[in-house]
């Protein structure tokens, strides 16, 4: 332990002030990664993944992409909500899962990967996002992107907010703007597109889940959602009152690092 700390600062010394060269020492030593190729032209580093079968995408610092990587791919952040459902529903043949706030489409990878029987549906408003979405999902014909931003109203149009927290690609938030260019989808929309429950309803959107949870806002979606994976973002002291919500939908709500896991207690019972 002594030796991985004194190398660690070691380490941190000799890459101190450049995030490119650390970022390429990271991914070369990185056990759970078998090879990569580094588009020089692109600056887009192509990552055969251990645990993964296709490639992974991501783009060089200062992007967030390899900070989103070892979240999700690496130390598996979305496990917790994969083992709620399981332990708590009976698999149907085909899941439902929606990913919305998409990003690159990593946790999409992993839905896909650990329920190889499902059907994702990934939204994502940001164009630089979406394209790495696109690549990083496009050999998986039970993924389906959108470029969209999760609202809680039908026919709102939005933009992206520039200003939220450093303005990285993993904070990528909306704002309604009547001038805007994406357009909104609701919940409900995605719910009458499938016509079936939300088995995974995941939603990391940047403190835009505010909206979605507003006390004024239609949250029926709740009715038909078996287990809720979200990361509420507390500089907009939301969290009691979207506790609140989820309580009264009877849900029993479990927190887990940055994320909430919510089960429905009521479709709990009703299991077949």
């Amino acid at each position: 332990m002594i030796l991985e700390s004194s190398l660690r600062k070691l380490y941190n010394m000799i890459f101190k002030g450049d995030a490119r060269k650390k970022l390429y020492y990271d991914l070369k030593r990185s056990s759970y990664i078998e090879r990569l190729i580094f588009d020089k032209s692109k600056r887009i580093y192509h990552l055969q993944i251990k645990s993964l079968d296709a490639l992974v995408y991501i783009r060089d610092r200062p992007s967030s992409d390899y900070d989103v990587l070892r979240q999700i791919i690496f130390e598996r952040e979305y496990e917790l909500a994969c083992s709620a459902f399981e332990q708590n529903f009976s698999s149907p043949e085909v899941l439902n899962i929606i990913d919305a706030g998409a990003n690159i489409g990593l946790t999409a990878r992993y839905f896909s990967d650990r329920f190889p029987k499902s059907n994702i549906t990934a939204i994502e408003p940001d164009d630089y996002n979406f394209i790495m979405l696109q690549t990083n999902c496009q050999e998986h014909t039970n993924i389906k992107i959108l470029k969209r931003a999760l609202s809680a109203e039908k026919d709102k149009v939005f933009e992206i907010d520039h200003s939220y927290m450093d303005g990285s690609d993993w904070s990528k938030t909306t704002r309604e703007s009547k001038i805007g260019t994406i357009k909104g989808i609701t919940l409900q929309e995605l719910f009458e597109s499938s016509n079936t429950v939300f088995d995974i309803l995941k939603i990391d959107i940047e403190g835009a889940e505010r909206f979605i949870f507003n006390k004024h806002a239609d949250v029926n979606f709740l009715n038909k959602t078996k287990v809720l994976v979200m990361e509420i973002h507390d500089e907009y002291d939301i969290r009691s009152s979207i506790y609140d919500i989820l309580k009264s939908h009877n849900f029993i709500i479990l927190e887990h690092s940055e994320l909430t896991i919510a089960i429905n207690n009521i479709l709990i019972d009703s299991r077949t």
